[in-house]
């Protein structure tokens, strides 16, 4: 009978050992992600962005954002007549930088590299930028007007990459890094194929490095594969659609694609890749969980095509990154939801704008005289 207490307290040690360390885990996260749930109740609902989409013109448009957390960076927009698209997202951005940063200070240390390459892909977007543009012969002078201000990237290093006169100086700019070895072995193909070839090799590139980042990790590895595996896959799987869309040899399309994969096996790629249209193409991954999202909308996707597909990945990555950032809260997974769906916000407000400000410019507009003319 003496055995017995030493078994209850046994018990009951291991009980406090166990949730010391789960708490250990777990707190944090606690203030971070909590702030991480009240920035995701401030971002702009469906019907919200609705009302901003039927705004009779881009100044309406510009004054309802006013009343949002795009306050201060529309403000600052505000003069005479409507900003250029391009100023308009670099706002947006601006917004967004400053978010991740905060967001970046409050995670914990171990998990703060992970999220940081993750926003890093602004630093992508604008190193594929200075690419077309040096290679379109786009003056030095005038680049810094169409790259995005970044949140990880100090603006002295994009400006020195975007003074670059010629690829190979570009390269002596990246000298050491990934991304400058990643370009260098592309540039054979550059020569052949063109300027694709430079731009995928520099996306094969982050993908890559993400996702040996996520799969050196102990803990929480399991959450990122599923978030950042998910992202793979769908990446490899837009680009097999959109590429036999187009009509790009098999040969073209498999050698384009970014390993390794996540749940697409060589099989299932090889086996999209030589399918007879994307319908049939998506039947091949039907396993996986990208593959599962395109089937629920293979009818649409053999009546629009690649984009349809695109719409349908979003949709299946938004559902997903919701549902892993409220049952997963204290892990990295709610980080990874805001930025997901942060990022989706900005892409609508940048698609509503352009749109508004391309219907304004090419309305007609009446003179004094009478006459119609249409703006330039």
């Amino acid at each position: 009978m003496s055995e017995i207490p030493v078994l209850i307290l046994a018990l009951v040690a291991a009980l406090f050992v166990g949730f010391f360390l789960l708490t250990r885990r777990s707190m944090p996260y606690v203030f971070c992600n909590a702030t991480l749930s009240a920035w995701e109740a401030r971002l702009l609902s469906e019907s919200r962005l609705a009302e901003l989409a039927n705004a009779p013109s881009p100044e309406a448009f510009l004054s309802a954002l006013e009343e949002t957390d795009y306050r201060n960076e529309v403000l600052e927009l505000r003069g005479s007549g409507a900003p250029d698209p391009v100023e308009f997202e670099r706002a947006l951005r601006e917004n967004a930088g400053a978010r991740y940063r905060e967001m970046l200070s409050m995670l914990p240390e171990e998990r703060r590299g992970t999220v940081a390459r993750i926003v890093s892909m602004t630093d992508i977007w604008n190193l594929k930028a200075i690419i077309s543009m040096i290679a379109s012969g786009v003056p030095p002078e005038k680049r810094a007007k169409e790259l995005l201000p970044s949140p990880t990237m100090p603006g002295d290093r994009l400006e020195m990459l975007a003074s670059a006169k010629t690829l190979d100086e570009l390269l002596e700019y990246l000298r050491g890094s990934e991304y400058g070895q990643a370009i260098r072995d592309a540039m054979a193909e550059y020569e052949k194929k063109g300027l694709r070839a430079v731009l995928l090799a520099v996306d094969r590139c982050y993908w890559q490095s993400l996702w040996r980042d996520v799969m050196a990790k102990r803990g929480q590895r399991k959450t990122l594969m599923q978030m950042v595996g998910y992202e793979l896959d769908s990446l490899n799987a837009r680009l097999v659609l959109r590429l036999k869309q187009e009509g790009a040899p098999p040969d073209e399309i498999y050698a384009n694609l970014v390993r390794p994969s996540h749940e697409l096996t060589e099989a299932m790629l090889r086996a999209m890749v030589t399918a007879g249209d994307l319908v049939s193409a998506v039947n091949m991954i039907h396993l996986t969980v990208v593959g599962r999202v395109l089937l629920e909308a293979s009818r649409d996707i053999g009546e629009r095509g690649a984009l349809a597909a695109e719409e349908a990945l979003e949709k299946g990555r938004m559902r997903l990154f919701r549902w892993l950032g409220m049952t997963k809260f204290f892990t990295i997974a709610p980080a990874l939801s805001y930025i997901a769906q942060k990022e989706a916000e900005v892409r609508r407000l940048r698609e509503i704008y352009r749109t508004k400000f391309d219907g304004a410019r090419q309305a007609p507009v009446e003179k004094p005289s009478g006459g119609i003319v249409v703006e330039a």
